[in-house]
């Protein structure tokens, strides 16, 4: 939603006034009252004392425009940021969320089948080999008799994106040891920590606050409590298969798939506040891959031979760009135009695409790079 409120008019408070314009009516209105005063005309001219002095009120009185511009445009989505749109979209009932911590899934295994129950306590804390940071166990668990190992549901006790992308396996220190316990490991990457909610994110909730109203389960309200779960979300797509059965799709900013613990972290969230019409069955989930590759040649200008090396290294951001953009929403088509215009807005003359060739991917899948290989073809005539 944040391009729709980015395609909203631009407003001004102050109009399209300028310093120099400022300056200019100061100027006139002195010369102005002066005759009227005094019956004779007078004109100011640049480095007089009292120019200066009508210029420096000038900078001023621009200072006091921009501040009352700056106030009005605060109580509009478009514009406001930090504390000002906390306040404006209290007004809706909508606040800021807090930095969430990152969420693992943490195997403790014995050292040997034992006879009786091995207790792993709430609270307890594993960490890495660097100590980076500490992650404890969310819950009472155990290990039943004749099994070896028991896998724990874990949050680091730091909050933010600190505690994301931890390999799996690299939590393997017990800070509190458990007896007969000999080891333990995340199973996967660490995801799921959120620093405070952005600006951008907070502005986007407020817009689909509306939908949120209706109990009929609208697209837009499931966008909305989506979100809320998980501010740090890039897209989601809501779609409903059969009558009641609800499929949400979601992936984080650059498009990167989220873990099944943050998956079942917003699906909880949107079962548990009971903002679901009563008979809908949720799932939340990643969406399914369909894999492309990237293959191209490119040539540029001879006129720009000096600027060449400059040219490759912004065609190689080119294409990071356009991997990022393919990915950034569930169900966009493969696109090799929008990499030719990349490529082609970053210096190059000509650009060959072998690779990717257009393709429809379904609304519930999103497009990954595979391989990628760039080639410079050289200097050709303008």
């Amino acid at each position: 939603m944040i391009n729709e409120i980015a395609r909203l008019p631009d407003i001004s408070f102050i109009g399209d006034i300028t310093l120099n314009e400022i300056k200019e009516r100061l100027i006139t209105d002195y010369q102005t009252k002066f005759q009227e005063e005094t019956n004779q005309a007078v004109v100011l001219k640049d480095g007089e004392p009292i120019t200066l002095m009508l210029y420096a009120c000038a900078v001023q009185f621009m200072q006091m425009y921009e501040n009352v511009n700056k106030a009005g445009k605060m109580n509009f989505l478009k514009y406001a940021y930090g504390d000002y749109l906390d306040n404006l979209v209290a007004i809706k009932g909508v606040e800021r969320q807090d930095a969430a911590a990152a969420v693992c899934t943490v195997r403790f295994s014995l050292s040997a089948i034992r006879s009786s129950v091995i207790s792993i306590p709430q609270g307890t804390r594993v960490t890495t080999q660097n100590a980076d940071i500490y992650f404890a166990t969310d819950e009472y668990a155990e290990i039943p008799i004749g099994e070896s190992y028991v896998d724990v549901h874990c949050s680091a006790l730091t909050d933010g994106i600190a505690g994301n992308d931890i390999p799996a396996g690299a939590l393997s220190i017990m800070v509190d040891p458990v007896a007969y316990v000999a080891t333990c490991e995340n199973l996967e990457a660490t995801s799921g920590g959120t620093d405070r909610e952005s600006d951008e994110s907070l502005a986007d909730r407020a817009y689909l606050v509306p939908a949120n109203y209706s109990v009929a389960g609208p697209e837009t309200a499931y966008e909305y409590w989506v979100k809320t779960a998980y501010p740090e979300l890039g897209d989601a797509k809501i779609t409903s298969p059969s009558a009641c059965v609800v499929d949400i799709r979601v992936i984080g900013k650059n498009g990167e798939l989220l873990s099944e613990d943050v998956c079942q972290t917003i699906e909880d969230y949107i079962i548990n506040e009971g903002v679901i019409p009563l008979t809908d069955q949720v799932s939340v989930s990643s969406p399914e891959i369909v894999t492309y590759n990237v293959d191209l040649t490119y040539y540029i200008n001879r006129s720009d031979a000096l600027s060449a090396a400059d040219i490759q290294t912004a065609i190689e951001q080119a294409v990071t760009e356009y991997t990022n953009w393919q990915s950034g929403r569930i169900g966009r088509d493969i696109e090799p135009g929008k990499l030719i215009e990349l490529c082609m807005a970053a210096g190059a003359k000509r650009v060959v695409v072998n690779s990717p060739a257009f393709a429809a991917v379904a609304g519930t899948a999103i497009p990954q790079l595979g391989t990628k290989t760039i080639t410079y073809g050289g200097l050709q005539d303008d």
